[in-house]
C-alpha cells in the first residue's frame, strides 16, 4: 500500500472517529444538554419581536389652567404598540414624579382596572372598552374627564374612531364634556373642550 493511501486511509479512519461513530457501528443515545437547540427546535419562531422590548406610545393626562383642564400627550412605554389593551394599562398607571413636576395629573382613579381585552369592530371602527368599578370613585367634571383621557388615548390607534364602554361587564354610557350621558359610543369630539393645545 502506498504512503499516500495509508495516509488517506488514517485521515478517514479519524474523520469517521470525529463524528461520534461508536466502534461497534450502532448509534449512541446522547444527553438532551448535549442536543443543539436547532435540533430540538427546528422550525424556530419567525417573530421579530423580543421579549420584554418596549416601545413609546401616546397617552392623555391632565394639566390645570386657569381657563380650565386640558388633555396633555405624554409618552408611555408598552410592550405592544398595536394592542389597544397596552395602551389603555399604560394610561391607568398612576403619574409619574416627572410627569407630577411638569404640573399633570389624571383624572381617572389609581385602583381602576382594565378588564378582559377590548373589542374593536372593524366595520364600526368602534373599540369596547370593560373598566372596573372603581372608574366611579370620581364622579361629576372629574368623571368626564377620566372618559375623555380614555377616548383620546385609544383614538391614537389606527382603526378606532369612537369608543363604547362597560364597567364591570355592563353597557356604560359615558358623559361628555358636560356631563351629559351619551347613547352609545363617545368619541374625541365629545371632549373638544379639552382637547391638547
Amino acid at each position: 500500500m502506498s504512503r499516500r493511501l495509508l495516509a488517506l486511509v488514517v485521515v478517514l479512519g479519524l474523520i469517521v472517529a470525529a463524528c461520534g461513530v461508536a466502534a461497534n457501528g450502532e448509534p449512541e443515545v446522547i444527553g438532551d444538554d448535549e442536543v443543539p437547540a436547532d435540533l430540538i427546535s427546528p422550525n424556530p419562531s419567525t417573530s421579530t419581536t423580543v421579549e420584554g422590548a418596549t416601545a413609546s406610545v401616546i397617552v392623555y393626562l391632565l394639566r390645570r389652567t386657569a381657563s380650565g383642564p386640558r388633555l396633555v400627550a405624554v409618552q408611555r412605554e408598552v410592550e405592544d404598540p398595536t394592542r389597544p389593551g397596552g395602551r389603555i394599562e399604560a394610561l391607568l398607571q398612576p403619574t409619574t414624579p416627572e410627569e407630577q413636576a411638569r404640573g399633570l395629573t389624571s383624572s381617572i382613579p389609581t385602583d381602576t382596572e382594565l378588564l378582559g381585552t377590548p373589542q374593536l369592530d372593524p366595520t364600526t371602527q368602534e373599540l369596547v372598552v370593560d373598566l372596573s368599578g372603581a372608574l366611579f370613585d370620581v364622579e361629576g367634571t372629574e368623571l368626564a374627564q377620566a372618559f375623555a383621557q380614555i377616548v383620546w388615548t385609544v383614538t391614537q390607534l389606527e382603526g378606532v374612531r369612537r369608543v363604547r364602554f362597560l364597567v364591570d361587564g355592563e353597557p356604560q354610557r359615558a358623559p361628555d364634556e358636560d356631563g351629559v350621558e351619551q347613547d352609545g359610543a363617545v368619541t374625541i369630539v365629545d371632549y373638544r373642550s379639552l382637547a391638547p393645545l
